[in-house]
């Protein structure tokens, strides 16, 4: 009987030890936004696919950077088996926290990792991190804005010089531009209250508008596109352009979490993530906007249309 009893409590240990076993993976963002919630469903099935079943402690900063260092200090003290943040400024934050707890970190939808000192070097990323990076396709956005306006000589990027990513992006776009014959005008705006009245400098001085993956503005695009409703805008996030955005060429950003997810996996099972690479995506999504196309009088080709994502139409 005692034997049986012991063999009965080593059974029922075994199996409270095997619930407990669940690695805590905490995932915070810095807004609200479709995009970003794709990319932690992505993480989150990326993870399954990977054969870990985990519990999770998600947060958001809804947009404000104060909130973000909060949530990393909160992480710092749960400890959790691996971070994921998701954007550049959620990674900047939760990192500085991460490398003195010893918190391995793997961020998704980072533009620019190295920019934004995550990591030494996209091959060797340097202490605990590792991750996705999203830099958008310029070269295919820039294609498709001269696609739909042939004629097409001003664009204007609106961004915030105070997010990284926004800047990296930024730069980027506007010497590829310069190169290809066009004129860039930026529109720098530091805070989403400012929207409106920088939007309205915007109005007479250029053919298109540009948005990078930019938090800020992103969170006040309805605000941008009241202002600029009678302008073509385009966007580096996909899903800005069911909200009234004419077209973008983008990164698909569930296919971002999938493979941060799968990343994520390889750490939690033992992988040192100082030394596994960032990955680039690759996988360029175009997503147009009839109704809007329609209105602004650009008609879309049916090359462009038979490979791309339609709305409104």
């Amino acid at each position: 009987m005692f034997k049986i009893i012991v063999v009965l409590h080593t059974l029922v240990l075994s199996s409270f030890c095997s619930i407990q076993a669940k690695p805590l993976v905490a995932i915070t963002k810095i807004a609200p936004h479709p995009s970003l919630d794709a990319v932690e469903k992505g993480i989150k099935d990326g993870l399954k696919e990977s054969g870990i079943e985990a519990d999770y402690q998600s947060d958001n900063a809804q947009g404000s950077i104060s909130t973000a260092v909060q949530i990393a200090k909160k992480y710092g003290g749960l400890k959790p088996a691996v971070i994921i943040p998701i954007t550049t400024p959620s990674a900047q934050t939760v990192y500085q926290v991460a490398s003195s707890e010893k918190i391995p970190v793997v961020f998704a939808a980072v533009s620019d990792p190295v920019a934004a000192k995550l990591v030494d070097a996209q091959t060797k990323t340097g202490n605990t991190i590792t991750g996705v990076s999203d830099l958008s396709p310029i070269s295919d956005q820039i294609e498709l804005i001269q696609t739909l306006q042939p004629s097409v000589k001003k664009i204007g990027i609106l961004y915030n010089p105070g997010e990284s990513n926004s800047v990296a992006l930024t730069d980027l776009f506007k010497s590829q531009a310069i190169a290809k014959g066009l004129e860039i005008k930026l529109f720098p705006c530091l805070s989403i209250v400012d929207l409106g009245t920088v939007s309205k400098k915007i109005k007479g001085k250029v053919d298109a508008v540009y948005i990078p993956n930019d938090n800020t503005i992103i969170s006040g695009l309805d605000m941008v596109l009241k202002t600029l409703d009678d302008l073509p805008v385009y966007a580096a996030d996909p899903e800005s352009i069911s909200r009234g955005c004419l077209a973008s060429a983008a990164m698909g950003q569930y296919e971002i979490g999938l493979e941060t997810g799968k990343l994520a996996a390889r750490v939690l099972k033992g992988e040192n993530p100082s030394f596994i690479p960032v990955v680039q995506a690759t996988a360029v999504h175009v997503t147009l906007n009839q109704k809007v196309a329609h209105k602004l009088k650009i008609e879309i080709p049916h090359s462009l249309k038979k490979n791309a994502t339609i709305i409104g139409d």
